[in-house]
């Protein structure tokens, strides 16, 4: 009498379906393995895109609110930005909550880029960044960087806003190439740091006088750095006590 139960109809079935096949071989299994590797080197660069792409937006965000709160400061202030001096903090070094412009932001994060924050946290990272050496503290100004972002030392001598000859070319902050002490939160065309840290694929951001916020590759920089109205929003070019501070600039 042929067995019709159920598990005899399934080994059928199966053997039917699936034949007398064994298990991956270690060949097979091998195979499989390098095909995953070959799709995982072709997605985690579009992953690694994709993320610093975010990060980019971010970055130009946090500029762009750090120009509008100094605006709005320059509202309570008739027309003048914070100073250069005590922008990023007042009584204590390291502490920018005591800054002139915190209580218009209120948000720490803000003033710091997430690519920076991973390359500052990196075990090897850089001493130098692609633009040159970095700045470690003007005037002793030192502490552990919590900061992105440094305001153009140049318009000591001209705080208003209104007195800005070409807002367009003149530089408020930018993405400063700065090192992991540097607390002094300034660029300038002399004595502090005066480069752009290039973290997004090869481009760093600035945000100008007018509120838009520009992105630059080091050849783009190197053509505007060395103009007077990048660094100067009027034609007084002389630094604290007088200091001519213009130098080769055009």
């Amino acid at each position: 009498m042929k067995d019709f139960s159920l598990s005899s109809f399934a080994r059928r079935q199966r053997k039917l379906w699936f034949g007398d096949r064994r298990a991956f071989t270690l060949i097979e299994l091998l195979v499989v393995i390098a095909i995953i590797g070959v799709l995982a080197a072709l997605l985690l660069p579009v992953l690694s895109r994709a993320r610093e792409s975010a990060r980019t937006i971010s970055c130009m965000s946090n500029l762009h609110q750090i120009a509008l709160a100094s605006v709005t400061y320059s509202m309570d202030s008739n027309g003048h930005l914070p100073s250069f001096r005590n922008w990023l903090y007042t009584t204590k070094v390291g502490d920018l909550t005591t800054g002139k412009l915190f209580p218009y932001l209120n948000s720490k994060p803000v003033y710091m880029c997430a690519t920076d924050r991973t390359q500052l946290s990196a075990k090897n990272r850089p001493r130098t960044s692609q633009s040159g050496s970095t700045s470690s503290g003007f005037g002793g100004r030192n502490a552990t960087r919590d900061y992105s972002y440094a305001m153009n030392c140049g318009i000591c001598h001209a705080t208003d806003l209104s007195a800005f000859i070409e807002p367009t070319r003149t530089m408020l902050y930018m993405e400063g190439n700065m090192g992991p002490t540097d607390y002094s939160g300034q660029v300038g065309p002399a004595m502090v740091s005066q480069s752009l840290a290039y973290r997004h694929n090869k481009r760093g951001h600035l945000v100008m006088a007018d509120l838009h916020v520009a992105k630059m590759n080091k050849r783009e920089y190197a053509l505007v750095e060395r103009t007077k109205r990048f660094w100067f929003p009027t034609d007084n070019t002389s630094g604290p006590g007088g200091l001519q501070m213009f130098g080769n600039l055009k």
